[in-house]
């Protein structure tokens, strides 16, 4: 029986081939992902504290990031769905940057779920939809 030896050119082949197909799909998606439009239903957050509360979200993002803007856009839709328990609040970093560094945010677009004022999770980056209900529900659930 003959055994098969991989060769360092496999790995760096596999790695370049999972990095182009993961880039590939990503922007993909982010390409078909609306634009925020009209007004805002997300509340401005100035650090101060969420009363009786049980599950509110903040919602960190960067209004010159792409990025930023189409996760906005997530947020928005499940707010105008009814999807989402709680109150969302939007945080500015560029207007709030000492309640980006309080909460250890490390990047935008970020949500941080809380619940009973203890965080209960994050979501980073930018997450459709559908699938930030399905999260929410989730977190709504525990």
């Amino acid at each position: 029986m003959r055994v098969q030896q991989l060769k360092y050119g496999h790995f760096v082949t596999a790695i370049l081939l999972f990095y182009v197909l993961t880039a590939v799909v990503a922007d993909r998606k982010l390409e078909r992902a609306p634009w925020p439009t009209g007004e805002s239903r997300l509340s401005p957050y100035d650090g101060e504290a969420v009363e009786s509360e049980e599950l509110y979200f903040l919602f960190f993002y960067d209004g010159d990031s792409e990025l930023s803007q189409k996760m906005k856009a997530s947020v928005e839709n499940l707010l105008e769905e009814g999807l989402a328990p709680g109150l969302f609040y939007a945080v500015d970093v560029r207007e709030h940057p000492r309640l980006y560094y309080d909460h250890n945010v490390s990047g935008v677009p970020n949500i941080l779920m809380f619940k009973e004022d203890k965080e209960g999770k994050r979501i980073m980056g930018f997450v459709s939809s559908d699938n930030l209900s399905k999260i929410v529900k989730r977190v709504e659930a525990n």
